[in-house]
């Protein structure tokens, strides 16, 4: 009877053990992760060198610096990016005649964003300062949420959400919608006869919305696929038409590890804007339907 009860318990450890070495195995193949560990506390800060600025199937412009720190805390978290680089290769202010190119020969820009991010979602907050001016000529106020043309103001405040769901299921959602600052557009105002009197500013709440997936390579190599659409009529359309799909990109990066803390990186950046063809190029001017960028940073975090 003792030897019964003893290779009962051996044959029960056996079975719990294979459970646990299956769990294991399982919760290694799972394709969602584990949130349940608390972040503690977090910071990078780093550069690019970028050949020319594109985002979103836009180009901004060329040749340019774009830095980047963050601070964070609990999945909460503060970010602030800066850009200074030429408007165009030229160095000349607005060199292509481009609607979205920046008044000046240089095209800074200050973004800040607050946002959290747990469980694979991250809610952010972004407001964006671009250094120009209101149709006066006077020099635009950092905080603006006044609605204002294209032209008008350099302030924009827009609203992000993204979920990913894991790094073995690479499958990303992004939506951003802009709710104050410059992004409106003009509509005639038209009188009881039917003759234009004058103009209306309407607000675009210009919006985008992007799907991705992540592909990853041997010797630090790693692809973003992107494709991206605004529903409805916005600044990504020039504030023309409807729903249109506006980004095709793909992005090669590379990153090698120069300690525990310091990262080297480097990327080659191809876009192509759908409704920019269809449009005989109404948005980022003549010339090329793709948009690319090279360039390489360094990241302490």
């Amino acid at each position: 009877m003792l030897q019964m009860k003893k290779e009962l318990v051996l044959s029960l450890c056996l079975v719990l053990g294979g459970m646990t070495v299956f769990a294991a195995e399982t919760e290694k193949k799972s394709l969602l992760p584990d949130y349940s560990q608390k972040v503690g506390f977090t910071y990078s800060v780093g550069a690019d060198l970028v050949s020319n600025y594109i985002w979103r199937g836009l180009y901004v412009g060329g040749l340019g610096i774009q830095a980047d720190a963050s601070v964070g805390y609990g999945g909460a978290f503060i970010d602030m990016c800066w850009n200074v680089g030429a408007t165009d290769w030229s160095l000349g202010a607005n060199a292509k005649g481009l609607p979205n190119a920046a008044r000046a020969a240089l095209n800074p820009e200050v973004d800040m964003t607050i946002g959290f991010s747990r469980w694979g979602l991250t809610v952010m907050f972004m407001h964006m300062y671009y250094f120009d001016q209101y149709k006066d000529g006077t020099n635009s106020k950092y905080f603006d949420f006044g609605n204002h043309g294209r032209g008008e103001g350099g302030i924009t405040q827009e609203w992000r959400v993204k979920y990913r769901v894991s790094d073995a299921l690479p499958i990303s959602i992004l939506w951003c919608t802009r709710t104050w600052g410059r992004d409106g557009y003009y509509v005639p105002i038209y009188n009881s006869l039917d003759i234009p009197v004058g103009l209306e500013l309407k607000r675009a709440y210009s919006s985008y919305l992007e799907l991705g997936y992540d592909f990853y390579f041997q010797h630090n190599l790693s692809l973003e696929a992107r494709l991206g659409m605004t529903p409805w009529k916005s600044m990504y359309t020039g504030f023309q038409g409807d729903f249109a799909v506006c980004n095709l990109s793909a992005k090669l990066n590379w990153h090698k590890d120069i300690s525990e803390r310091c990262m080297m990186t480097a990327f080659a950046n191809l876009m192509l804007n759908p409704y920019d063809m269809a449009t005989n190029y109404s948005i980022n001017g003549p010339g090329n339907p793709f948009l690319w960028n090279v360039g390489c940073g360094f990241y302490l975090k």
